[in-house]
């Protein structure tokens, strides 16, 4: 089995980041590393916990800034009408940090692009919606509970009044034909 050290990490977000199908912001490479650790069963060292744009770990952002520094990332201001974001692209030394985990990430290949497939085209909302979903679902996992669609639907409106009950029911029965909810009856 592939050794776990601190460069998996970056390499397997340098990846994601090169490979996704448009360019991932910050938001964007939080929920992608977060559902390859639930979905995709990758072993990221990261704790997620629910925050104001769905699972976050601050780990994330200094793994990040880790990243660019070393060039492998490179981080692009754009403005939006509400404000500004950042697109994420390789850097010129991606190559060299990928070299340093190759084993590890060739591991893992697989998830890193059925992740992207899934979840890489999305916009940062719908991610926010389908990460605090998955989110709240394997809380009642944890606790040996189940639930159904309408009681997971009231639990996120209520962390996330800003979603529609529509909106998010539909993304829950989403995610359920595809698998991806656990504590769902």
């Amino acid at each position: 089995m592939p050794s776990f050290n601190h460069f998996s990490k970056l390499a397997i977000m340098t990846e994601l980041v090169k490979r996704a199908p448009s360019k991932l912001g910050r938001t964007g490479l939080m929920k992608c590393l977060f559902f390859l650790k639930v979905l995709g069963d990758v072993p990221l060292p990261y704790n997620f916990r629910l925050y104001t744009y769905g699972p976050f770990d601050s780990q994330v952002l200094e793994d990040l800034q880790y990243a660019e520094s070393l060039e492998a990332i490179h981080s692009v201001v754009v403005s939006y009408p509400g404000g500004h974001g950042y697109q994420l692209e390789g850097g010129p030394r991606a190559i060299k940090l990928e070299e340093r985990a190759a084993e590890f990430v060739a591991k893992y290949d697989s998830s890193i692009d059925w992740v992207l497939q899934e979840f890489g085209s999305r916009s940062a909302l719908d991610l926010e919606m389908a990460s605090t979903l998955i989110y709240v679902d394997r809380t009642f996992v944890e606790r040996g509970s189940r639930t159904q669609i309408p009681d997971l639907v009231r639990k996120v409106h209520d962390v996330k009044p800003h979603l529609t009950n529509d909106a998010i029911e539909r993304e829950a029965r989403s995610l359920y034909q595809r698998g991806f909810l656990r504590a769902v009856d």
